[in-house]
């Protein structure tokens, strides 16, 4: 049976309702033997000074980079498969395992939203709130060292938001055809508000494209700041015993 370790990061002053989605994981991971790891700012000592200066508070930016060099630095010291989860995400399934059988794997999310044309579509690509790594991936030391460069090189009066992220996954998944796992997806606010609320467009949407059943759901906590966002995240924890 492969090794399994959980890795997971948040700051210590947090949302109530990312601590309770930290619970799930941690309780999820216990339930099947994995073993679970999580710290705190400390996160951000994986990135070199030069590039902290750099990047200043963009904090999202360096913990994509972050979150690869510590998978690096656990993959040297322990054999078996070391899978990232990011902190806003709910364990709906507990029943699910993990993967075990790939080197590299990433979450594909199902990204619900209107269009200009007043309509509604649905974009599915993988993401890296969820994403897992074996030694003998020939993926992460890569991502790593590109991501590191594109940093290096970029304008820092212009450095885009998920651009070392979920931005760069999806170039390079049009080329490399990652192992996905669907059932690791993230939820658009217009979606969420409809799982929790009056069924829409947005939910109609995303049953068309018939979906397999998500064990883990990223909430987004970037996107949920709002009262109104935060009070629907809850309903989703409520609804799923978190």
């Amino acid at each position: 049976m492969t090794p399994i370790t959980i890795l997971q990061s948040a700051a210590d002053a947090k949302p109530d309702w990312v601590s309770r989605c930290m619970s799930s994981v941690a309780l999820w991971s216990q339930q099947h033997g994995y073993s679970y790891h999580c710290i705190g700012d400390e996160l951000f000592d994986w990135v070199t000074p030069e590039l902290r200066t750099k990047l200043h508070d963009r904090t999202p930016i360096m913990a994509d980079l972050a979150r690869l060099r510590w998978v690096e630095s656990e993959l040297a010291a322990r054999d078996g498969l070391v899978v990232w989860i990011d902190a806003d995400t709910l364990v709906v399934d507990p029943s699910w395992r993990l993967p075990d059988s790939e080197h590299t794997f990433f979450g594909e999310e199902c990204w619900v939203q209107p269009t200009a044309e007043r309509s509604w579509r649905a974009y599915q690509s993988p993401h890296n709130a969820f994403m897992g790594y074996t030694a003998a991936s020939p993926i992460l030391g890569f991502l790593a060292y590109l991501s590191e460069s594109i940093i290096e090189r970029a304008d820092e009066a212009h450095i885009a938001p998920q651009m070392v992220g979920p931005k760069l996954l999806k170039a390079l998944n049009n080329l490399a055809q990652f192992r996905l796992v669907p059932e690791a997806g993230a939820v658009s606010p217009e979606l969420l508000a409809e799982w929790v609320g009056e069924v829409g467009p947005a939910a109609a949407c995303y049953k068309r494209t018939t979906r397999v059943p998500l064990a883990l759901v990223n909430l987004c906590s970037s996107l949920n700041h709002s009262e109104e966002a935060v009070r629907r995240v809850e309903q989703f924890l409520a609804r799923h015993g978190a």
